[in-house]
């Protein structure tokens, strides 16, 4: 099983609906249960409203809790994650609200910084749910690259995805020097060319390592700055789904200062984000 347990937190936003419907599509895909997640009063409109929701999804009750708490909603979230062993955290980005400064620049961001489990950010939950069919996963080689693949790949599976690509994204300042330095294209090209043909083969056994068959895999090398290059590739082909495994988590003050390629990612949505963590 990918993710035994989900999390929703529940606000009464406008795509609050969409959401539901959304956990219920992965509840059923991945065989899970569900945590619906409040931080607020358990008033009797607040639990009718909740519960006409769940009736209209047609939620299997046996497999959902829901939490009722009041006081911070990042506490709250962050917190009952722990508690109840969530694997996924399920949010949604507000299409109609500036992204960065509203969503991710507040609750989103804290989360997918803070949260220890799996996040993903869906760009535009609908009732109707059409199933993703791009995946684009970000490649590292790391452990926690591996964690991410492997999950994107079952993922991809349960899907029917028509396509499952695996970027791998390099900055290298030796091209630029190649290029501006010298004044020779062909040698530039055939040092690009190096380059790729020895990630690719690295991905090869990258993939073979990892026993990721059944469904075939495309590779991408991406030269340039890390997070941007492989955000504006996956705009650019309308992927559905970004998995990007979790960098491994700074202090605060570490993060405030050095900010991680990932914001790029984040401040500049391509599609819906799925963030692994082991």
């Amino acid at each position: 099983m990918i993710f035994k347990k989900l999390a929703l937190a529940f606000t009464f936003s406008p795509n609050q609906k969409a959401l539901l419907y959304e956990s219920k599509y992965l509840m059923d895909l991945f065989g899970s249960e569900l945590v619906l997640i409040h931080a607020g009063d358990k008033t009797p409109e607040a639990e009718k409203k909740i519960n006409d929701l769940i009736e209209e999804a047609a939620i299997d009750k046996t497999k959902l809790e829901i939490v009722w708490k009041n006081g911070d909603p990042i506490k709250i979230i962050l917190g009952t994650c722990d508690e109840k062993n969530v694997d996924l955290l399920i949010a949604g980005a507000l299409e109609k609200e500036n992204f960065l400064k509203y969503y991710i620049g507040s609750i989103a961001r804290k989360i997918m910084r803070e949260a220890r489990c799996s996040v993903l950010v869906l760009s535009h939950p609908s009732v109707n749910r059409k199933s993703f069919e791009k995946f684009c996963v970000s490649i590292d080689f790391s452990y926690q690259s591996e964690i991410a693949a492997a999950k994107a790949f079952e993922f991809a599976k349960l899907e029917n995805a028509e396509e499952l690509i695996f970027i791998r994204e390099l900055q290298l300042p030796a091209l630029a020097s190649t290029v501006y330095d010298s004044g020779s294209t062909e040698e530039a090209e055939s040092k690009v060319n190096s380059w790729q043909k020895e990630e690719e083969e690295k991905i090869d056994l990258f993939i073979k390592e990892l026993n990721l068959y059944g469904m075939p895999i495309k590779k991408v090398c991406l030269y340039g700055k890390q997070g941007w290059e492989s955000s504006n590739y996956v705009r650019k082909i309308k992927g559905d789904i970004f998995i990007i495994p979790a960098q491994p988590q700074k202090s605060k003050i570490f993060d405030r200062i050095f900010q991680h390629d990932q914001e790029f990612i984040f401040e500049n949505l391509p599609s819906s984000i799925m963030l692994i963590r082991p």
